[in-house]
């Protein structure tokens, strides 16, 4: 099968390289020469680290020769049975790109979007109706298993259940999405810890080192194996109950952005990107952070392929 992704930036090499580990063959497309080969670029490294880490069977090499960069979207999706767009949240950007692939692509392809929050069928109802739905990745998308696949009333089931027995069979682990809501699901579930965090933080009951030692330590460091409602199960729902009657009230349900984000946006600490958030980066600092975290996502994809939490 063809596989077409639209965008080399930040996710696109990423979504390509899924393709590729599961063995289709892979276009990626964008009008800038120079990102595809940094996207190529850093494909063949990250499997180069996946081979390593005995993640992935083959050598790098076989995988890369199922790969074609080209900056002529209309070579891209040519025959292309799946075409995925990752290109910046941009309306504009968004719509002139959908009337390109309308009429350059197959008639009975099948079109996804990375969004992570718009609900595009909607604000384009007369684009490929039926074939045309979100399949929002994590990031690094090659690594995370989860992927959204979010859908409404007017997209086809088939077109759905397909696209999730792909992502199946390349070891991905999908969910449908039946409906539009406000940041689809992980979103909504991240920010209501966020949110709770900062409200924390902001009365200065704890430090943002001893939160994130909440979410690594203790929530987090069983998260990955169980779920919330199978941990609900385990707890025993009376005493669910129970808590939830005594917590609930008091949790946080502010609908503002915290002073204390607002506060660091407006002097420039914007997190590792810029050498200070939360906590501040240097040079060295970044690149180490940088390593550790994709280091130790991937041991944990190992466990992951290995155990398989969410066939239990």
């Amino acid at each position: 099968m063809k596989v077409t992704v639209i965008g080399a930036g930040v996710m696109g090499p990423g979504i390509a390289q899924i393709w590729l580990m599961g063995g289709h063959e892979v276009v990626l497309t964008d009008l800038v020469q120079k990102a595809l080969e940094e996207g190529k670029e850093s494909i063949y490294n990250s499997l180069q680290t996946m081979k390593a880490m005995d993640i992935i069977k083959n050598d790098a090499e076989l995988y890369m020769s199922k790969l074609e960069i080209s900056t002529s979207l209309e070579q891209a999706v040519k025959a292309a049975k799946l075409v995925i767009e990752v290109v910046p949240e941009r309306m504009d950007i968004k719509q002139q790109l959908y009337g390109q692939l309308d009429k350059l692509c197959e008639k009975d392809a099948i079109i996804v979007s990375n969004t992570s929050s718009l609900p595009l069928p909607e604000i384009f109802p007369n684009f490929r109706t039926g074939k045309f739905f979100v399949a929002h990745f994590f990031n690094p998308p090659q690594i995370l298993p989860l992927v959204e696949l979010v859908r409404n009333e007017t997209t086809e089931t088939e077109a759905v259940e397909w696209l999730r027995k792909e992502l199946e069979l390349c070891g991905k682990t999908p969910i449908v999405v039946n409906g539009f809501i406000k940041g689809f699901l992980v979103n909504r579930m991240q920010l209501a810890m966020t949110r709770e965090a900062l409200n924390l933080l902001d009365q200065g009951v704890v430090s943002a080192e001893d939160l994130d030692k909440t979410t690594m330590a203790a929530v987090g460091f069983k998260s990955a194996w169980q779920g919330i409602f199978n941990t609900m199960d385990f707890v025993g729902l009376d005493t669910v109950a129970f808590v939830n009657n005594i917590i609930f009230p008091d949790l946080c349900n502010d609908t503002s952005v915290p002073k204390i984000v607002t506060d660091k946006v407006s002097e420039g600490k914007l997190g590792i990107k810029t050498g200070e958030g939360f906590y501040k980066y240097d040079q060295g600092k970044r690149e180490e952070v940088t390593q550790k975290r994709l280091t130790v996502l991937l041991e944990q994809l190992k466990l992951w392929n290995k155990y398989k939490p969410c066939d239990v």
